[in-house]
């Protein structure tokens, strides 16, 4: 994997928290909610975009590693 840019690790941190902001909504959402069906929607919505932050934070730790 090649070196990232100062830009490219600031996209990442950036998306990193808007991937959170997302997260918690659903957790919310799902805390809120009654019906299965959507808790079960707001779950896997949830659990992607906690894999989108480790793979945004595995990325952002390699590049740090490789300076």
């Amino acid at each position: 994997m090649s070196r990232l840019s100062t830009r490219e690790l600031l996209y990442l941190e950036d998306s990193s928290k808007i991937f959170e902001a997302i997260q918690k909504t659903c957790q919310h959402a799902m805390s809120e909610c009654s019906d299965p069906q959507v808790k079960s929607l707001m779950q896997g919505m949830s659990s992607q975009h906690k894999q989108w932050i480790q793979s945004s934070a595995s990325l952002v730790s390699k590049s740090g590693n490789m300076q």
